[in-house]
């Protein structure tokens, strides 16, 4: 699981994965996704993007069930930073597990998902963008 040293956040969230993967059945998905989302901070919607892949590939990994609500958090990032087309999501992704200085570094079992499983969802990832730019485009009209 990930090693990260900084900042609080996803040192509490490193220690949580490592439970979660040693007691998968003690904490229900509720709970899971709670921690997931708790690990992300507020940043511009593009570094957001970079360290949403990072918190969320091992959980995708853990909870591959949870993988559609989990996406949703970089997804939302891109729609807010302007993205309009599903096409360029999961090369999005990909960038974000192979850049050589990452906002955020990504686990050796996130770039395994983010390389391995990742460009496999592009049904998924179509269909969970277009929901949620729709949900911001709603809004918008408010």
């Amino acid at each position: 699981m990930p090693t990260w040293t900084s900042p609080p956040q996803l040192v509490a969230l490193a220690g949580f994965y490592a439970q979660a993967q040693a007691h998968p059945g003690a904490i229900g998905d509720a709970a899971f996704l709670d921690a997931v989302k708790a690990a992300h901070w507020p940043t511009n919607c593009w570094s957001y993007v970079e360290a949403s892949f990072a918190i969320i590939a091992p959980a995708c990994l853990l909870r591959p069930h949870l993988t559609a609500e989990l996406i949703a958090l970089p997804i939302d990032a891109m729609i807010a930073g302007g993205l309009d087309d599903a096409g360029q999501v999961i090369a999005i992704g990909l960038a974000c597990a192979t850049r050589d200085a990452p906002y955020v570094a990504v686990s050796a079992e996130g770039k395994r998902w983010l390389t391995q499983v990742w460009p496999t969802l592009e049904e998924l990832v179509e269909t969970v963008f277009q929901a949620r730019l729709q949900e911001a485009l709603a809004e918008d009209e408010d």
